[in-house]
């Protein structure tokens, strides 16, 4: 039984090797087609990639024109409108800024509190805040309605009397 398991796998690796040995002689024919279209298809894809970093870094260059936009709310510290700059005290500290094309300062003053858009240390809009006395105003009527819906609501149950001691018994 030995000696037939021997033979088959003696068998089977002979053919293997054969196999392969084919293979590689039918690659070798063609392979000389083969190198000129691959080289063919890596010129190509060479421009292919060249095209795409050129487009890369435009998109790459017109990104970093525009910073990322931030929103700040705060009081103006300080202001020079003759010469476009100020300087906004927000909840991190103070920002100075410079006025951007369309921005006017003229309208504002020391203490004003404004609510700015600005990216690399321009600001691209300036406007006066909200101010707080028109939430106040509102939570205070939501108040009084809710208080009123209180009012009317039924008194809770007054709690019974508790019942006197009982008194000692004598023997």
């Amino acid at each position: 039984m030995k000696k037939i398991f021997t033979v088959v796998m003696a068998v089977a690796f002979a053919f293997s090797v054969a196999g392969f040995a084919v293979a590689a002689e039918k690659a070798a024919a063609p392979a000389a087609e083969k190198s000129a279209t691959a080289a063919e298809k890596s010129a190509v894809s060479a421009e292919k990639s060249a095209t795409s970093a050129e487009k890369s870094a435009t998109e790459a260059k017109k990104s970093a024109k525009k910073a990322k936009s931030h929103e700040l709310t705060g009081t103006i510290e300080a202001l020079d409108a003759a010469a476009g700059t100020f300087t906004v005290k927000g909840k991190k500290g103070n920002v100075d800024l410079k006025a951007g094309e369309k921005v006017k300062l003229d309208s504002f003053k020391v203490g004003d509190k404004v609510v700015v858009k600005h990216a690399d240390g321009t600001a691209s809009s300036v406007k006066a805040a909200k101010s707080k006395k028109t939430t106040t105003k509102t939570e205070t009527k939501t108040e009084t309605k809710t208080t009123t819906k209180t009012e009317t609501a039924p008194a809770p149950a007054a709690a019974p009397a508790a019942a006197p001691a009982p008194a000692p018994v004598k023997k």
